[in-house]
């Protein structure tokens, strides 16, 4: 879009400037930041949303999941291929490190998880694949064990008719088991 490029610790940095230009201008009134990576003279943003705009980031390496702690009301880990579930708790402590050093209770910071993979039988598929009892011990050991409140199903085969399985009988069947996980029962 004409900007320039950034790597590195310079694109770390924009990012989070970046957040602190979006929660401005989500506030309305005049947005004012100048810095190296930033040029705002005097934007008016408005109109103000009626209830606040959570800003969340997707986020893979230990920089810019320091930024999504400290910064970001939220993180979205990228597909369960490239941070599979052993790899998410280290991730899960650098995001609430990050938010107890700037002063954020870590549970403030939202946890979605983007998960590839298929339900039944569908051999050779990426990502989680089996029947709804394996969906169901799986998503509900990510939430109560790794930490997630949300996850987003990417299907790789009958998106239709895989979407409607999850929602009609995964979804249901994890929100009853994580809370009765969570309550002792």
């Amino acid at each position: 879009m004409g900007g320039p490029a950034r790597r590195g610790a310079d694109m770390v940095a924009f990012a989070e400037e970046s957040l602190t230009l979006l929660r401005r201008a989500l506030a309305g009134g005049p947005v004012r930041l100048r810095t190296p990576r930033h040029s705002v003279g005097g934007h008016h943003a408005g109109p103000v949303p009626p209830k606040p705009m959570e800003l969340w980031l997707g986020a893979r390496k230990t920089r810019m999941l320091q930024v999504t702690g400290r910064a970001a009301d939220g993180w979205i880990s990228p597909l369960n291929l490239y941070v599979t579930p052993p790899e998410v708790p280290s991730r899960q402590r650098i995001i609430d490190d990050a938010a107890l050093a700037a002063g954020r209770d870590p549970r403030s910071v939202r946890r979605v998880y983007n998960v590839i993979g298929a339900i039944g039988d569908h051999r050779g598929g990426p990502g989680l694949v089996g029947g709804t009892d394996r969906w169901v011990d799986a998503l509900t050991g990510w939430a109560v064990d790794l930490g997630f409140d949300t996850f987003v199903f990417w299907p790789v085969a009958e998106p239709d008719r895989q979407l409607c399985l999850f929602t009609d009988e995964i979804v249901p069947a994890v929100r009853e088991r994580v809370a009765a996980t969570r309550s002792g029962r």
